[in-house]
């Protein structure tokens, strides 16, 4: 497997548990209404469309290599 290959499922496993991560904070949000799992939800999202953005980035650098 190359360094390539790896980096993008890396970003691939990463973005899915900041979604399933943020879809957690969601429901217990929701159960308790603790004002926790909201900074955490946002944070989780946050996270989650940087490693997509980043992601996105990396794959237009190595095409030009």
């Amino acid at each position: 497997m190359s360094l390539k290959s790896f980096h993008i499922i890396f970003l691939l496993i990463s973005s899915l548990f900041s979604i399933f991560f943020s879809y957690w904070c969601y429901g217990k949000w929701s159960l308790n209404g603790d004002q926790q799992y909201l900074i955490y939800l946002i944070i989780g999202l946050t996270l989650c469309i940087s490693i997509l953005i980043y992601g996105k980035w990396f794959r237009k650098e190595i095409s030009k290599l």
